[in-house]
């Protein structure tokens, strides 16, 4: 099924002037620094606080909305599971929000970081005055296969927790490069 038959994909948060950030700001802006793409999450806690001028067309995240990155060299989704209130998406991202009772978030989130999808995107996106971008009309008319949503639920679960596996091995290499940098340490100490 096409990605547009089952979500609505909107464009990040268009700025028509220069982005002031304010301690007193009505909304957070999500942006490009604050989404680690290799591991595919986001922090909230470094997010700007800013009062945009809000048109018809923008929209205010919520849990379970899907974010594409569509600039740059390599592009990614992530699914949104916990956000404060009124946060925007930047404009390098489309905000996808599923509008279909046949596909989960999370599966769709899965599904446009694998390999078919990615070859697709990257074959068909146009270049942008200084890097490549994914058009609307192309992350539109990606096709998107639907199995049976157990299945889809499983995959996504699954998803879930090779994610987490891989946080607990980084935490793992980082404390055993801190031991051994400290044996080594002791060693020089005790020479």
């Amino acid at each position: 099924m096409r990605l547009n038959k089952m979500a609505k994909i909107q464009s990040g948060y268009i700025s028509r002037g220069k982005i002031e950030a304010r301690e007193d700001g009505s909304h957070f802006l999500l942006q490009a620094k604050n989404v680690d793409g290799h591991r595919l999450t986001y922090v909230t806690d470094a997010l700007i606080r800013f009062s945009p001028s809000l048109t018809r067309k923008d929209r205010i995240l919520e849990t379970g909305d899907v974010l594409f990155m569509a600039r740059g060299a390599r592009n990614y989704s992530l699914l949104m599971r916990e956000i404060p209130d009124s946060v925007l998406a930047a404009a390098c991202f489309f905000v996808v929000t599923v509008s279909s009772d046949q596909v989960l978030p999370a599966y769709l989130s899965w599904y446009l970081n694998q390999p078919p999808a990615q070859n697709y995107l990257s074959r068909y996106s146009g270049r942008g005055v200084h890097m490549p971008v994914v058009r609307r009309s192309v992350l539109e008319n990606l096709d998107v296969p639907l199995p049976p949503l157990e299945a889809q639920k499983k995959i996504a679960e699954l998803d879930a927790l090779m994610r987490q596996e891989q946080q607990l091995l980084d935490k793992l290499a980082q404390k055993r490069k801190n031991l051994i940098a400290m044996a080594c340490l002791k060693a020089v100490r005790g020479s």
